[in-house]
């Protein structure tokens, strides 16, 4: 944790990443914003059918801008697409008090806005996964992926807690105006920060079906990196039944520890306080395993301390266990990042992070509509126990793909020096 510690301070110093985690940190707690004050809205105008629909709006156009987003950043100037992008957003958001004030909202309106705030936001999602190699060294960027990882633990357990607060003492509009600020505080930022120029030149222009990608969504460039498809592949196992667990712990409280609302927000603070400290101190804890198992450790350590909540006596117990089940979970998108930048050249790293970004969007929105229906027809604890195995199956892949076993040698020996 020390060592954790020291070399996350060591990258905090660089001031261009600075610059770029705190703006990150600041989109992270304005989405979350976004999310509760948008919710509070839609339920006094609407119904929670039409808040289904605007949450749906925020998620699916992601499928498809996310490989356009990744061309755009390596044709455009990074720092001004990433200021225009949340900018935009900005403005966006801001719409929605001033059509409250005029009593002239419609939730049709909404839909529209979190669509295209949907669209426009996969530029910043692609951004943080592309550009982090051009902000810090190699050696680095584990560290560097373990804060940014922080940003969305820590606003995922503080800024609704905040968000909420504010909406009930100033209300929803005056919430809203807050965070249209916070991305326009981002996107100065973003103008501050440095070129972001490609680290190294391609030998040659490739060929137009080699730059883009295969089929409509440019996802044909994943093949061309066979070790990144199977990380994708295993981030969007891990989305999916993060999905189903999201849709399970309300019926698990309330049917199997019998815990009520309050329960509820303590296993929910729990799962995110885990993941929080399993993003800081997680890397350093399995950082000198190769890629393979060291990604297949975390998966199905994870996964089975998440089967023993089916055996969990009470909250007090349920609340540890998940705390530790996130904790092991914690450090995945870390390592995943981080051995994303180290396989693919810069040249195409935004147009990969963008077509990984269509697969992985799909993870989530489908794990909590099958979330639903495993739990209605085989009951809590038997959903536990299937997220279970599916999470120690799911740790099977990176041992059994021949594209991850194979990583060895300077791959396998600079993720271990990020860690010593």
């Amino acid at each position: 944790m020390r060592q954790t510690l020291q070399r996350g301070r060591q990258v905090l110093g660089l001031r261009a990443f600075r610059r770029f985690w705190l703006g990150m940190m600041i989109s992270r707690l304005g989405d979350a914003f976004t999310l509760v004050a948008l919710s509070w809205v839609v339920l006094s105008i609407a119904g929670p059918a039409q808040l289904g629909l605007v949450l749906l709006c925020f998620g699916l156009p992601r499928i498809v801008s996310g490989p356009v987003a990744g061309r755009l950043l390596d044709g455009t100037r990074p720092r001004l697409l990433l200021a225009a992008d949340n900018a935009a957003r900005g403005l966006l958001i801001a719409i929605v008090p001033v059509l409250l004030w005029q009593h002239r909202l419609a939730v049709a309106d909404l839909y529209g806005i979190a669509a295209v705030s949907a669209l426009l936001s996969t530029v910043t999602e692609v951004a943080e996964s592309a550009l982090v190699p051009r902000l810090v060294d190699e050696e680095q960027l584990d560290a560097a992926n373990s804060l940014l990882s922080a940003n969305w633990e820590l606003a995922g357990v503080v800024g609704p807690a905040v968000a909420g607060l504010i909406v009930a003492t100033v209300g929803a509009p005056l919430a809203l105006v807050l965070d249209a600020a916070s991305f326009a505080v981002m996107a100065a930022i973003c103008l501050r920060l440095p070129p972001l120029v490609r680290q190294t030149a391609p030998e040659q222009p490739a060929a137009p079906e080699q730059a883009t990608g295969s089929g409509p969504l440019g996802l044909g460039i994943l093949f061309r990196y066979p070790a990144v498809l199977v990380l994708t592949l295993c981030g969007f196992g891990m989305l999916f039944l993060d999905g189903v667990a999201t849709v399970l712990y309300p019926q698990y409280c309330r049917a199997f520890l019998h815990a009520g609302a309050t329960g509820y927000g303590v296993l929910v603070s729990a799962a995110g306080a885990g993941a929080l400290l399993g993003v800081l101190a997680g890397p350093g804890l399995s950082g000198r395993l190769p890629p393979s198992p060291r990604l297949a450790v975390v998966i199905g350590t994870g996964a089975s301390l998440f089967g023993l909540l089916s055996l969990a006596p009470d909250l007090a117990v349920a609340a540890l266990l998940l705390g530790l089940a996130t904790f092991a979970w914690g450090p995945y998108y870390v390592f995943e990042r981080t051995l994303m930048q180290r396989l693919v050249p810069d040249e195409v790293r935004n147009r990969v992070a963008g077509a990984r970004m269509t697969i992985s969007s799909l993870g989530f929105p489908l794990g909590s509509a099958v979330g639903g229906t495993v739990t209605s027809g085989i009951g809590v604890p038997g959903t536990v126990l299937v997220v279970a195995c599916s999470g120690l199956a799911l740790g099977l892949l990176p041992l059994l793909a021949p594209a991850l076993r194979s990583l060895r040698g300077a791959v396998a020996v600079r993720g271990t020096e990020s860690t010593t």
